[in-house]
């Protein structure tokens, strides 16, 4: 096995450690925002052979939640500082594997073989489904302290690896390699709630019955995702080798110690926040339920206006949230593909956007628009004179 090395940020932050070999160039990136309620940051990895065009990638924790209930997603989307992007259709396990792999590696893919994923879930798979669910017991058991028993349907637990074909935009016959440690949980309530957060609204009793996960019933609410995602991209000449380069960084990758147990700690202090404004706004609700009932015969009218008023002023402000949130997704996707793919991206002068690798210090573009990424110091001007070159500014 090669030797465990650091994969460290820009600046020298290490964000993981796992088995390269030397031939390969490591880094990676820290995206430093929620991307769920489960999510507080995340990271990427890499590893690349750029001159035979192979490249290996770890991805961590992507969550998502899926509402069955509508009245639920309508309660969830208004709790105070929601991470609403995460709200998502439930896609299955296999197409949420297929969609990742296709979109880092830029190809169409064909399944060939499926194997179970020798990560660390996947050699712990009873340890960290008991994790899992300890930690949906305990906010299972909240809720029945708030009135509503809630409970879980189907669970899911299970690291896969599959095996892809497909064919580069250069004409390269190529293999990929794409795993994930998949983690699940349907749950349902006998008062219609917010999943693990909060009670406002009762509701009716319900038959529980299970299918396949994602499809059972009764079913309130979905979170799925996936705690660790990876990929290889090797041209098919170089499977046998990189396959089990593949296998030696899979086994042995994980986030930074003291990173992972910050991310713990966000979580829990964001639940805790989420909690306690659940609560108030609970409290609030009461307080001008009890008030209304006080005053409702003398005081219809203006009753109804003020929470009139109140509609207006919080759907506005959920649709700037919204408007602001949209504005800016684009450019945090860009920033995530490049972040993940290992690339910068310059303006050349004929107005073009190009993509070169993070590991250039220096990018020009000579007198046809052509780009080449330089590493280390600067050529001096002599050289750039004679060979025509200008340098270009990252976007």
């Amino acid at each position: 096995m090669s030797e465990i090395k650091n994969f460290n940020d820009r600046q020298g932050n290490t964000l993981a450690l796992a088995a390269a070999d030397d031939k390969y160039m490591i880094g990676g990136a820290l995206v430093d925002k929620m991307q769920s309620e489960k999510v507080p940051f995340f990271i990427t990895t890499y590893a690349m052979d750029i001159p035979r065009g192979i490249t290996m990638y770890a991805l961590t924790d992507e969550f998502y939640t899926t509402y069955k209930n509508k009245l639920l997603k309508m309660t969830a989307s208004g709790l105070p500082g929601v991470v609403t992007t995460s709200f998502r259709n439930f896609v299955e396990p296999e197409d949420y594997l297929q969609q990742f792999a296709e979109a880092l590696s830029q190809m169409k893919l064909t399944p060939m073989a499926q194997a179970d994923l020798p990560s660390y879930m996947g050699q712990n798979r009873d340890t960290v489904y008991n994790n899992m669910m300890a930690e949906y017991n305990a906010a299972f058991e909240m809720e029945a302290a708030q009135g509503a028993p809630t409970y879980a349907n189907n669970t899911i637990c299970k690291s896969v690896l599959v095996r892809y074909t497909g064919t580069s935009a250069a004409g390269v016959d190529s293999v990929v390699l794409a795993g994930m440690d998949y983690q699940g949980v349907e749950y349902y309530t006998t008062a219609s709630a917010i999943g693990p957060l909060g009670t406002l609204f009762k509701g009716l009793q319900k038959t529980k019955s299970s299918t396949q996960f994602g499809h059972g019933t009764p079913c309130d609410a979905i979170d799925w995702g996936a705690v660790n995602k990876f990929l290889l991209i090797t041209p098919a000449q170089y499977e046998q080798e990189t396959t089990s380069d593949f296998i030696d960084f899979v086994s042995t990758f994980h986030m930074e110690p003291n990173l992972r147990a910050r991310f713990y700690q966000a979580r829990e202090a964001r639940k805790m926040q989420l909690q306690q404004e659940i609560q108030a706004q609970n409290a609030m609700l009461q307080a001008q339920l009890a008030q209304s009932r006080a005053s409702l015969a003398a005081n219809q009218q203006r009753l109804a206006q003020t929470l009139a008023a109140n509609s207006e002023a919080m759907h506005a402000g959920i649709m700037d949230s919204w408007n602001r949130k949209m504005a800016s997704d684009s450019r945090i996707s860009q920033a995530r593909s490049e972040a993940i793919r290992g690339v910068d991206t310059y303006t050349n002068s004929y107005g073009q956007d190009v993509e070169v690798s993070v590991t250039a210090d220096h990018v020009y573009q000579n007198q046809y628009g052509d780009v080449y990424g330089v590493s280390g110091p600067a050529p001096d001007n002599e050289t750039l004179n004679r060979l025509n070159w200008t340098e270009i500014q990252k976007k």
